[in-house]
């Protein structure tokens, strides 16, 4: 005698898949975007440094410029630009007129106007909107107050970064070498499709950051641990040029690598975004603190704010090891903030 389903357990066996795919679907769905949403950003990343790379090959990274717009000048030579947007008409080169910020606020682009307003407290210059030819949005600042040169001669030092892909998960990405140091921009992957927002509760959303460039108006916390509001760069800062200034290393002009002091450059970053790069005791703190929070970091090496010597700097790595190196190797950057 044949057996087989009845027509009432198949109908019961199709609601209960039905049912998994509707729970489960907006989670897949989630990962996809998240991941093509790195895959864009890691893209802008690249067309920019390429274009600043060629800018470079013929000296024009040699010299400071008096404003973002006189940069940009430069660079549209070399970047396919469908449309460009001085500070006063910023908004019309972003494709939405609010965005929700990492501090869950609601903000005003056409507001975006300097580099202080992408928490570049330091830089008054007037900012530049552009759609690129893909579509993508940018608000790009250039830090004419900065030692943001590089000699044509110069060693240029390739970066990757972290990005997130979906369930969690982090992919390594090309993304930018150091010619870029000079710049910031805030950046939407996804031509204001949504959910216009920067990366809040430690979940990245559409609107990136590139050198720590953000509309948030205040501390930006990926986790707390006691008092301590805690940003995690990772590595995505830039090592910069301290060979004439050494505004962010005392001992920068010391080292035969001034010209890629990466120390110096995730020191810069956390102040940039009004926070501190990390100190010993900081670190130690935030090391005690893993596994109590998902956001804490269980691996992974972290730049502290202090000297071992004026070519050796203190740094803590989660998974254990040696705890000085040598200010030019590029180990990721957690700031701090009261």
């Amino acid at each position: 005698m044949k057996k087989g389903f009845t027509l009432a357990e198949v109908l019961i066996t199709l609601g209960v898949i039905g049912v998994v795919a509707a729970i489960s679907m907006p989670t897949v769905i989630a990962n996809i975007n998240e991941r093509v949403n790195s895959e864009r950003q890691a893209n802008i990343a690249q067309k920019i440094t390429q274009a600043m790379e060629q800018m470079r090959a013929h000296g024009l990274l040699n010299t400071k410029y008096a404003s973002t717009d006189a940069f940009v000048d430069e660079l549209q030579k070399y970047l396919k630009i469908a449309k460009r947007c001085d500070s006063e008409h910023i908004a019309e080169c972003w494709p939405t007129e609010k965005v929700t910020t990492s501090d869950e606020e609601e903000y005003e682009v056409s507001k975006a106007k300097t580099g202080a307003s992408l928490k570049h407290k330091n830089n008054k210059t007037g900012n530049v909107g552009l759609v690129l030819a893909d579509g993508a949005s940018l608000i790009m600042t250039y830090d004419e107050n900065g030692d943001n040169t590089l000699d044509v001669g110069s060693e240029v030092r390739a970066s990757r970064t972290q990005l997130p892909v979906g369930g969690g998960k982090l992919k390594d990405f090309p993304y930018t070498t150091s010619v870029t140091g000079a710049i910031d921009f805030v950046m939407d992957v996804n031509g204001g499709k949504g959910p216009n927002s920067e990366t809040i509760n430690g979940k990245w959303h559409d609107i990136r950051s590139f050198n720590g460039a953000q509309f948030a108006k205040g501390m930006v916390c990926d986790f707390e641990v006691g008092n301590l509001c805690v940003k995690n760069l990772e590595a995505t800062y830039n090592c910069i040029n301290t060979c004439s200034d050494t505004t962010w290393d005392s001992h920068g002009t010391e080292n035969s690598y001034c010209s890629n002091n990466c120390w110096a450059g995730a020191k810069k970053a956390c102040a940039d975004i009004g926070m501190t790069l990390a100190s010993r005791a900081n670190l130690n703190t935030i090391y005690n603190a893993r596994g109590t929070n998902d956001k804490v970091p269980n691996i992974g090496c972290f730049w502290s704010s202090e000297e071992n010597s004026a070519y050796i700097a203190w740094f803590k790595c989660f998974d254990g090891g040696r705890e000085d190196e040598f200010k030019f190797k590029k180990y990721s950057a957690l700031c701090v903030g009261n």
